[in-house]
């Protein structure tokens, strides 16, 4: 099974002292976000250990984004090594998952149906409570999305938020909006 770039986060950070650590997460609290991203909340990153920090990261700037982050962040505070051996593990983990693709994140119907979810799914609401009950978001990212003006803003907020947690949580979203709303999911698979 090939490693995440939240699992080659973890090993990294793994290799910084505490006093790095506190500036690691310093630096990524201060962090300058690309259009469409947050940064990630004191209040949780304060207190978050190596692991939940790595996971934080996927979750708020997704898998794509968070290594590089965490690279940038790690050569700013002086920990060049530590730097280049994330990003060897990064090409790493890139090379194994073309070798070996995850035919389920291929053909997910999230992806596959992006912008016309976000155009015309209605029951973005029933779907929010069902993830929010299994665990699937956090109390926080339910807020964030609750929030959003239109339909539209909360179904891209919620599509961003669960494409970075991976395979598992876009698998779980689709069972919800399938249960929510068969009809839309059956015409939007069937076409």
């Amino acid at each position: 099974m090939p490693r995440t770039v939240r699992q080659c986060i973890v090993d990294a950070l793994e290799e910084l002292g505490e006093d790095d650590f506190r500036s690691f997460k310093a630096n990524l609290r201060e962090l300058k976000t690309m259009q469409g991203f947050r940064n990630i909340p004191w209040g949780k990153l304060e207190k978050a250990d190596k692991l939940n920090t790595a996971k934080l990261m996927v979750d708020y700037y997704r898998e794509g984004n968070a290594g590089e982050i965490a690279k940038q962040i790690l050569r700013d505070g002086s920990q060049q090594d530590t730097a280049d051996a994330l990003a060897k593990e990064l090409q790493m983990a890139s090379q194994t998952s073309a070798r070996c693709p995850d035919l389920t994140q291929e053909k997910n119907p999230v992806d596959k149906y992006f912008t016309r979810i976000v155009q015309g799914f209605n029951s973005v609401d029933s779907v929010l409570d069902e993830l929010l009950a299994a665990g699937v978001l956090t109390g926080e990212h339910y807020g964030t999305i609750r929030a959003k003006a239109t339909k539209q803003e909360r179904m891209r907020e919620l599509l961003t938020i669960i494409r970075g947690q991976g395979s598992e949580a876009k698998t779980k979203l689709w069972e919800a909006m399938v249960e929510a709303d068969p009809y839309f999911t059956k015409n939007l698979t069937s076409e």
